[in-house]
């Protein structure tokens, strides 16, 4: 019998595996760059569609959905899934290319009358935190509410030359303004950028759902579970009274979006390790909520760290 591995991946097998994974996006990239904007969304569309018929693929988003929310996940999550991950990618690949206001995704990322409350807390004029799970096509979203609102997004540096030149081309086609951050950055840097952007007004993108290691972060419970998330930016939003927003999508079909909003709760900064738990466990209550809904949504079913997560640390309660 093949005995199978089940501890970590070693190094030099990750390393060949993201090394394998640059040389295939390197290989979409130059193979496509050529193309109209049409073809290249449908070649991608047709790369997820192949990708979506995989069956390690499909049942390894099943049963993460399940781990985290459950066994009454709509039985068509998983196409959906796929099919917005279609739409992320097709228009990704577009904008790489083209830029993103030369492509058909502003016409299909729409608004609703929430958006008010991001108009409402802009005008305030103390910045904004845009707290966004990984949705797909969030960056997409976000580049289309920064034609509204110009956006900044805090950018980890690449670990190499060429990751970062198509890093920063990516931002670039998306007209986002960044905040680059270097590797090794501390978190007083790290809050020094982000203040520097609050004070000038602007609406600063986030995105929560990002594992933190066991020695950082702050501790809350999401998906029924211990975990631990970086706090820095709910940190900040509460010491300089910015207003922080959480965008929810809507698929109509599987060609356009309409993006909601929601304004979260303001927290006492009397206590501030206290308030920035608060804020972050109201976050992930809020992230579950949503998700529960939209179960499709969210791009990180198939991250890897997640993944791990959710088969390595067992439920507190609530969850079979």
């Amino acid at each position: 019998m093949t005995p199978v591995f089940r501890g970590p991946m070693p190094d030099y097998l990750q390393q060949l595996r993201r090394g394998a994974t640059q040389l295939a996006v390197r290989q979409v990239v130059t193979a496509t760059a050529a193309l109209p904007i049409g073809a290249q969304r449908s070649a991608m569309r047709s790369l997820v569609a192949l990708a979506s018929g995989m069956p390690t693929l499909r049942r390894r988003v099943r049963e993460n959905m399940r781990l985290a929310l459950g066994h009454d996940v709509p039985a068509r999550a998983e196409r959906l899934y796929f099919q917005h991950v279609g739409w992320f990618w097709s228009n990704a690949l577009a904008t790489f290319n083209h830029g993103f206001t030369n492509t058909p995704a502003p016409q299909e990322v729409k608004f609703d009358e929430s958006v008010r409350l991001l108009d409402e807390a802009v005008a305030e004029g103390r910045g904004v935190v845009l707290a966004s799970p990984h949705w797909s096509g969030h960056e997409l979203v976000a580049a289309r509410i920064s034609l509204r609102h110009p956006m900044i997004m805090l950018v980890r540096q690449a670990p190499t030359a060429e990751r970062a030149t198509r890093k920063l081309k990516w931002y670039n086609a998306l007209g986002a303004e960044i905040v680059l951050r270097p590797r090794g950055a501390s978190s007083i840097k790290d809050a020094v950028a982000y203040l520097k952007v609050l004070k000038r007004g602007r609406t600063l993108g986030i995105t929560p759902d990002l594992l933190a290691d066991a020695e950082q972060g702050v501790e809350v419970s999401i998906f029924g579970r211990p975990a631990r998330l970086h706090g820095g930016a709910f940190a900040l939003a509460i010491s300089a009274g910015a207003p922080m927003i959480r965008p929810f999508f809507r698929w109509q079909g599987d060609t356009s979006v309409v993006v909601a909003f929601e304004r979260a709760p303001a927290f006492d900064d009397g206590d501030r390790d206290a308030a920035v738990r608060a804020a972050v466990q109201d976050w992930c209550r809020w992230f579950e909520d949503r998700l529960r809904e939209s179960p499709e949504n969210w791009l990180f079913w198939l991250d890897k760290r997640w993944s791990r997560f959710l088969r390595a640390t067992p439920p507190a309660s609530g969850i079979q």
